[in-house]
């Protein structure tokens, strides 16, 4: 099953070149924040996906083409990502030529995980605007992990059982000193969608093959074979920080590739069994320097290693 949001919020099930309306299915369903029916129905989807099965072959369709595609989970009760979870890209940061030159930039069994705000969300065919204009902003191309139900402390064999679905996913980054929940939570920094193609539509979720390209070159091209932790040791993992409800996301980090983004690109995402996210970038900066004398020392450019 492939589940999306559409035009004002309405719930659809995906087929082919059709969206299939199941809204009115949709215990109470209504299009403003802070959908939290949506997260309710991932876990009855997850509980019961013939059922839902049964309800989108019954339901008025649209044209896929026809209807405007939102971000799948507009509001989970949180984001999770993963830092430095591909080798190669822990290469590509540090040493002689990397981001951060010089530095000694561990992996995720070092920094472990950490947290990004909801709001900081979009979905397909909107636009990101940059936060500064002094500063570099990367690219992360990665995999949404959608979770199902609530867990707390699951083993990574029982992390079948928890994972709803994956959706593509962009973790956008701001280079610099500040910790990363700052870097990369500003609004429009996790575009995600198009859909949810729920995890029997997967045949292996350790080699998802993924490909990114900005404005049609290839930037990132990788796949969850190469993860440092898997899919499933990462969500053990997330669960024995903080507990996972239905509709938390968690970001399986990024392999090599990352670069900049500039206003006007256009960034898509292909994610193998899932669907392709298209993007783009505002022509305009942000207006971080309106923000008067406090703010100053988050416009310098400093390379500290976070």
């Amino acid at each position: 099953m492939k589940l999306a949001l559409f035009d004002n919020w309405r719930v659809g099930v995906v087929d082919d070149d059709r969206v299939f309306d199941v809204t009115e299915s949709v215990p109470g369903w209504k299009p403003a924040w802070p959908y939290a029916w949506m997260l309710s129905l991932i876990e009855d989807i997850h509980n019961r996906p013939d059922r839902w099965v049964a309800i989108g072959q019954r339901s008025p369709s649209h044209p896929l083409q026809e209807v405007r595609l939102r971000a799948p989970v507009p509001m989970p009760s949180k984001i999770v990502a993963a830092p430095v979870n591909y080798r190669r890209h822990q290469q590509e940061m540090g040493g002689k030529t990397g981001v951060y030159q010089g530095a000694n930039i561990k992996t995720i069994q070092d920094y472990g995980l950490f947290i990004k705000p909801s709001s900081s969300i979009i979905g397909p065919g909107e636009a990101v605007t940059l936060p500064f204009s002094g500063r570099r902003t990367d690219h992360e191309a990665e995999i949404g992990v959608v979770i199902g139900k609530t867990v707390k402390n699951v083993s990574e064999e029982a992390a079948d059982d928890a994972i709803f679905g994956l959706t593509c996913l962009l973790d956008l980054t701001v280079r610099g000193g500040e910790d990363r929940p700052f870097r990369k939570g500003f609004d429009g920094f996790t575009p995600i969608g198009p859909w949810i193609a729920t995890s029997d539509t997967i045949p292996d979720l350790d080699d998802v093959h993924f490909r990114f390209t900005v404005n049609g070159d290839v930037r990132q091209e990788s796949s969850t074979a190469h993860m440092i932790y898997s899919i499933r040791r990462l969500v053990a993992l997330a669960s024995y920080q903080t507990t996972l409800y239905p509709g938390d996301i968690i970001a399986s980090g990024t392999p090599e590739g990352v670069g900049e983004i500039r206003p006007g690109d256009h960034l898509q995402l292909d994610v193998e069994h899932v669907g392709q996210l298209n993007i783009s970038v505002a022509s305009e900066w942000g207006h971080a320097d309106y923000m008067g004398p406090w703010f100053n020392p988050f416009l310098s450019s400093r390379a500290i290693p976070q």
